[in-house]
C-alpha cells in the first residue's frame, strides 16, 4: 500500500515497527523434540495450537496441556492475556486472534506466533489488519510453500500495515467490533437452525407415521387398539421387501484404480443418495457384469455398520444399472411397490426406526455398531394403506421442499455474512469507516515515537529486507 493510497494522517509501516521493545514479543513456539504430543498431559500449562487460531476468535475448545516443569524450559514461548497470536500455517496463513484473558499459564506451539504489540498501537487494530482481506493477500505473498502456505518471523515482520493515527485506530476497532457482533449474532441464529430444521424434519416424519399427517384426509381422528389408524397394520421388513437383505462387497480401493466404481459409506449417510467425488471410489478390481453387487435404480441402501448417530440410514439409488456397486457396510433391499418403496425409506430415516435398530445392534462397546440382515427384516412398520400412503409420501414431500428452500436460504444467508465481515474490515482499512479528525497526532509522528522507543531498548532497526529461519524481536 503506497503512500498516495493511504487516507490523510495515515503512515506506512512493517509488523516488524510494532512488536513492544522487550524480548520475545514477537516469536514463534518450540519446534522437534522440544514440545510434541508425548509431553501433553490431562492438566497444566496451556499449549496453544493452530486449532485455537481463528480469524478474530479464539478457538477454545481444543485444549492441550504440558507439566509445569517443561514449561519452564520453553518460557521464550510464553503467551499471556491481550497478547495476539499468529497462524504461521494455513488455512488461511496469517489469521490472527487475540489471547483470552482465562488462559491462564501458556504458551505457542510450532506454526504459532506469539505477537505482543507496542503500547502506542490498538492490539485489535493489528489484528483486525492480519485478518482483513488486503492483509491476508500480503501476508499470502510473503508466504512460502505450495499448495499449503507457510510464513516464518522474518517475512511476517516484512508484512505491510497501514497504520492510522492512534485515536482513529481506536474509532476503527470500536466500529468494526459494533458491526461484527451484529453479524455474529446472526450468524448464531443461523448456525441454531441445521438443528431446528432437523427437529422439524422428523417432527413430520413422526405425525406422518403416527397417521397425524392425514387424519383430516382419512377424517378419522381414532386410533385402533393396536395404536395404529383405522385401515393401518403393523408388518415387519420381512414382510414389505421382496428381495434383500444382502450384504456389499468392498475389495480394495486405489486413488489410481481404474476397476469398478463403488459407492463409500458416506453416499447414503445423509439419508439422500449423495453421488460426487467424496462419496465415490474407485476399485482395482473389475467387477463381473453378472455380479449381484450392481445397483439398479430403485435400490434400498442401508446402512449397517456406522456410529450410532447413523446406523440403519437409508437411501434409495435412482441412476443407470451396473454403473455402481455398494460396500460391505451397506445391506440392500428391494421393494417392487414404488409408493411403499418410498414409505419404507423414508421410515427407515425417521427417529422411531433408527432407535429401534440402536437398541438391538451388536458392538456398541466399542467396536463400530453393526446390524444384521436379520434383525432388519424384524423391524416392525406401521403400514397404512395404498391411497393413504401416496397421500403420505406426498406431503412429506411438500413439507421437505419447503423445508430445503429454507435451509437454501440459510446457507445464503451464512455466506452472505462472511462477505458482509471482509467487506467491514476492506472498509476500515481505506480510511473509510469511521470519520477522521485533523487534531489527531499524525500516524507519521505516531511511528516514530515507536522507532524511537525500540533504539532506546536496543532493538534494532528495521532493515526492510526479507529474510528466513528463526528469529525473535
Amino acid at each position: 500500500m503506497s503512500g498516495q493510497e493511504l487516507p490523510t494522517g495515515w503512515a506506512a509501516a512493517e509488523i516488524g515497527d510494532l512488536p513492544a521493545p522487550e524480548p520475545n514479543s514477537l516469536t514463534d513456539g518450540p519446534f522437534g523434540s522440544k514440545l510434541k504430543s508425548a509431553h501433553y498431559v490431562a492438566s497444566g500449562v496451556r499449549v496453544v495450537r493452530l486449532g485455537n487460531i481463528g480469524a478474530g476468535t479464539f478457538n477454545d475448545t481444543d485444549r492441550a496441556f504440558i507439566e509445569k516443569s517443561h514449561f519452564q524450559e520453553l518460557e521464550k514461548h510464553a503467551i499471556g492475556p491481550g497478547d495476539l497470536v499468529v497462524a504461521a500455517l494455513a488455512e488461511p496463513v496469517g489469521r490472527c486472534c487475540e489471547v483470552p484473558e482465562n488462559i491462564g499459564p501458556a504458551l505457542v506451539k510450532a506454526d504459532c506466533l506469539r505477537f505482543k504489540p507496542t503500547q502506542h498501537v490498538e492490539r485489535r487494530f493489528v489484528m483486525h489488519w492480519l485478518n482483513s482481506p488486503i492483509g491476508r493477500k500480503a501476508i499470502e505473498e510473503l508466504s512460502h510453500g505450495i499448495g499449503r502456505l507457510r510464513i516464518n518471523i522474518q517475512d511476517l515482520k516484512q508484512a505491510p500495515i497501514p497504520l492510522a493515527p492512534l485515536p482513529e485506530q481506536r474509532r476503527i476497532v470500536e466500529k468494526i467490533e459494533a458491526l461484527t457482533a451484529r453479524s455474529r449474532g446472526a450468524r448464531e441464529a443461523l448456525d441454531s437452525l441445521p438443528t431446528l430444521i432437523d427437529r422439524y424434519r422428523q417432527s413430520i416424519l413422526a405425525a406422518a407415521f403416527r397417521g397425524e399427517l392425514t387424519a383430516e384426509w382419512r377424517n378419522d381422528r381414532d386410533a385402533a387398539e393396536d395404536g395404529l389408524p383405522t385401515g393401518w397394520a403393523w408388518r415387519t421388513t420381512a414382510e414389505i421387501i421382496d428381495e434383500g437383505p444382502t450384504n456389499g462387497y468392498s475389495p480394495k480401493a486405489a486413488p489410481d484404480g481404474n476397476g469398478t466404481a463403488s459407492l463409500r459409506l458416506s453416499a447414503t449417510t445423509s439419508g439422500r443418495m449423495i453421488l460426487d467425488g467424496s462419496t465415490i471410489k474407485k476399485l482395482l478390481e473389475v467387477i463381473s457384469e453378472d455380479s449381484k453387487f450392481w445397483l439398479r435404480s430403485g435400490d434400498i441402501l442401508v446402512q449397517r455398520a456406522n456410529s450410532l448417530e447413523y446406523l440403519g440410514a437409508t437411501a434409495i439409488y435412482q441412476g443407470a444399472e451396473k454403473s455402481f456397486i455398494y460396500p460391505d457396510l451397506m445391506m440392500r433391499v428391494r421393494i417392487a411397490d414404488p409408493s411403499l418403496r418410498t414409505y419404507f425409506w423414508r421410515y427407515m430415516n425417521g427417529q422411531s426406526a433408527r432407535r429401534w435398530l440402536r437398541e438391538r445392534a451388536t458392538g456398541t462397546a466399542g467396536n463400530m455398531p453393526k446390524i444384521s440382515g436379520a434383525t432388519l427384516k424384524e423391524l416392525p412398520v406401521p403400514v397404512p394403506p395404498p391411497g393413504e400412503r401416496a397421500v403420505i409420501n406426498r406431503r412429506i414431500d411438500q413439507a421437505f421442499a419447503a423445508i430445503d428452500r429454507l435451509e437454501q436460504v440459510s446457507l445464503e444467508n451464512e455466506s452472505r455474512l462472511a462477505t458482509l465481515d471482509q467487506s467491514i474490515l476492506a472498509k476500515a482499512f481505506r480510511g473509510e469507516l469511521v470519520p477522521q479528525d485533523p487534531n489527531d497526532e499524525p500516524a507519521s509522528v505516531l511511528l516514530e515515537r515507536i522507532r524511537a522507543e525500540r533504539a532506546a531498548a536496543g532493538v534494532a532497526p528495521r532493515r526492510g529486507r526479507r529474510g528466513g529461519g528463526k528469529a525473535s524481536a
